[in-house]
């Protein structure tokens, strides 16, 4: 009948769609997450006098914490990361890495001046600024290069040379707009 033949539809194209379709929920989950976190860390509403040291702090502790949480996820209770489902265990490895390296950033960009030294490179502010087109063409690049390279079966140095240009085209285009855009407000 009518009935069963649309619901054997839905449910093929459900299937068909799973990955996308859960992975909706947990890359939400991780945006917020990653949103509440930034609140907590970069943006907190303190004295503008102590808020270098407030930031240094409590990014190594969400670090810490992520990376204690991840651990007992993925060794304690056996669940392995998945890119795929986007599951809690990816979140956290997700949210220990970005928060591991934003605190390394914090410390490099803080360690010459305290907070006046902290302006971010201008290639941050370009990514920042752009990061949809970013976002767009790196996705773009990333499909070209798994259509025109053997990437399983490339040697090491072939590795990365297709890093390096694919590096050197998604961080060139936001500088590149920024300029162009830049020139335009002139």
């Amino acid at each position: 009948s009518s009935y069963d033949s649309t619901w054997s539809s839905l449910c093929s194209a459900v299937v068909a769609n799973r990955e996308g379709i859960l992975g909706i929920v947990g890359y939400w989950s991780l945006r917020l997450l990653s949103e509440s976190t930034a609140r907590y860390c970069i943006w907190p509403k303190v004295d503008p006098h102590t808020i270098t040291n407030l930031r240094q702090r409590r990014l190594l502790i969400a670090s810490v914490t992520f990376w204690a949480l991840h651990f007992f996820i993925k060794t304690i209770l056996g669940v392995p990361n998945s890119r795929r489902s986007t599951n809690v265990s990816f979140i956290l490895w997700s949210m220990a890495q970005n928060t591991s390296v934003l605190c390394l950033i914090h410390v490099a960009m803080t360690s010459e001046g305290g907070e006046s030294a902290l302006s971010a490179p201008r290639i941050f502010n370009s990514i920042n600024k752009f990061g949809l087109p970013v976002f767009f063409v790196s996705n773009i690049l990333t499909g070209l290069v798994n259509l025109l390279v053997d990437t399983i079966h490339s040697s090491n140095e072939m590795a990365m040379w297709v890093l390096s240009v694919y590096l050197m085209a998604v961080c060139g285009l936001p500088l590149l707009l920024d300029k162009i855009f830049d020139k335009d407000k002139r």
